[in-house]
């Protein structure tokens, strides 16, 4: 079909003149025509670990499938985008994504990888605070609520910065136990430094909780648009509100030691909605740029 379109058009460029330049220019023009109707699919980076994140982009609306889950592209600045998490519990191995319709299809490799154990020990006292449910449950409707919606176009387009400078004592992806009993894994970052160290925004956004928290003390989430949030905890000071757009390295707060915490630290986490993902990539090059 696409053949016989651009013969037709050669035609009547050649009949119309024997000049070259009319004749170029309706070439590209239905070459340009077919690469519009003809919709891609890439995923970047094509090789990705558990935890990590994938993003997805199309010229067209798509719906994909991943991991036996259908996720929707979204419209975002003239094309269809959207992060994927990498779920810890995948087994390393090729993965096909593909479209609804199967016409189109992206191979996805996940490599293996270690994470290590994290022992913690606190005292009764403050390992009680995880057994109350009821207050545990009305944070957690705060923080769905920040995370309902998140804006179609994002507000960065540079890489994300470490947001407060420290010791990195507890890495992504850590399986925590506390006092001998495995707990949730760490699906964060834990920065160490002084109470009152400066805490800033790792990119562009709109902050959409900044609160304080039972189990994660005053607490802050950003939305970077794109459904990507940051989430910042355990700070002494809040310096932003609810509804505050930020940029990034702007300081929205203090380290501190509130909540569940054993001594001043940024407790950092990235999230595609409501899943943790892997804040790494994001730091060493921006998602846009990935490979």
């Amino acid at each position: 079909m696409f053949q016989s379109m651009v013969s037709l058009m050669m035609v009547v460029a050649l009949t119309l003149t024997s000049g070259t330049t009319v004749y170029s220019q309706v070439l590209e023009g239905a070459y340009a025509s077919a690469e519009k109707q003809q919709p891609s699919l890439s995923v970047t980076p094509a090789k990705t670990y558990p935890g990590d994140v994938i993003l997805v982009r199309s010229k067209q609306p798509q719906t994909v499938t991943l991991f036996s889950r259908t996720y929707r592209l979204q419209s975002s600045s003239n094309e269809y985008a959207r992060f994927i998490p990498i779920p810890f519990d995948v087994k390393p191995g090729d993965y096909k994504l593909q479209s609804a319709d199967k016409k189109l299809s992206v191979a996805v490799t996940v490599q293996p990888k270690k994470f290590e154990v994290d022992k913690l020990t606190v005292s009764k006292q403050m390992n009680a605070m995880r057994q109350d449910t009821a207050r545990i449950d009305a944070d957690q409707k705060k923080i769905n609520a920040a995370r309902a919606s998140s804006r179609a176009t994002p507000y960065f387009t540079e890489p994300f910065i470490v947001p407060a400078k420290g010791t990195l004592t507890t890495p992504f992806g850590y399986q925590r136990v506390v006092n001998g009993v495995p707990a949730n894994r760490h699906a964060a970052i834990d920065l160490a430094n002084k109470t009152g160290t400066p805490i800033w925004a790792s990119n562009n956004g709109k902050v959409v909780l900044a609160d304080s928290l039972y189990l994660t003390g005053n607490t802050i989430i950003i939305d970077h648009g794109l459904n990507v949030f940051s989430i910042y905890a355990h700070m002494s000071k809040l310096s932003v509100k609810a509804g505050q757009e930020v940029k990034q390295g702007q300081v929205i707060g203090q380290m501190g030691t509130t909540g569940f915490s054993t001594g001043p630290h940024l407790h950092y986490g990235m999230l595609i909605g409501n899943t943790y993902v892997n804040p790494q990539p994001f730091f060493d090059a921006s998602p846009f740029l990935w490979k």
